[in-house]
Formats: structure tokens, C-alpha cells, sequence
């Protein structure tokens, strides 16, 4: 019993120490983030929805919707402008159920969920 805790112990003892901290090299540098308020209205939706958000800079982006299972079902690329933008995106063929929409730069990756009724 006594070395079965010894040996709990110098294995809690490993783990914690070897994964404690981290160096100041290790640390990622911060991105600066592109695209903000991020948002597809109406959702939950039927027919249509409209995915509008915020540009910092003209930019390339990929749009892309994934079923549940990761499968890309719709993916397309758009040119950003400063402000304001639009993506609108029709249900066509799919069917009703929860889907994850992404907005990828250069730089980041947003992704968020749509449901189609």
C-alpha cells in the first residue's frame, strides 16, 4: 500500500511539474483580429440567412458551412470591404438541422452554429 503511494505521489509530482509553466519564448505572439460582430441573421431560418460582420481592411475570406459530422456542404470566397459586409446564404438542398458556418482570414478563423428549420 505504501509504495502504491509513493508512487501516486512522485507520478502527481512528474506531471505537475513538467507541465506547470511556461517559458517566455513558448508564448504566441497576439494576433491582431480582422473581422468582428460576427452574426447570421434571421437563425433560426427557412429559406435564407444574411451572415453580416465587421472588416478591418479589405481582405480575402473563405466562407464555409459544415454539417455536424465536419462535412463542408457549402464553401465559397469573398473579398471583404472596410466596415460593413454581407454574405447571404441560401438553405437550397439541406436539410433542416444545426450547422457551423466559419469565416476564415488569413489570420483567424470565426465559427458559429445556424440552425435551419
Amino acid at each position: 500500500m505504501v509504495k502504491k503511494l509513493l508512487l501516486f505521489i512522485f507520478l502527481s509530482t512528474l506531471s505537475l511539474s513538467a507541465f506547470a509553466q511556461q517559458k517566455e519564448t513558448d508564448k504566441k505572439p497576439e494576433s491582431v483580429t480582422v473581422i468582428k460582430d460576427v452574426v447570421a441573421t434571421p437563425n433560426p431560418f427557412s429559406v435564407t440567412t444574411k451572415v453580416r460582420f465587421t472588416a478591418m481592411a479589405e481582405f480575402e475570406v473563405e466562407f464555409s458551412v459544415k454539417d455536424l459530422i465536419g462535412n463542408v456542404v457549402y464553401a465559397q470566397k469573398y473579398t471583404t470591404k472596410v466596415g460593413a459586409n454581407t454574405i447571404p446564404f441560401y438553405r437550397d438542398k439541406l436539410d433542416s438541422g444545426i450547422y457551423i458556418y466559419s469565416i476564415k482570414s488569413s489570420t483567424e478563423i470565426i465559427s458559429k452554429r445556424i440552425v435551419i428549420k
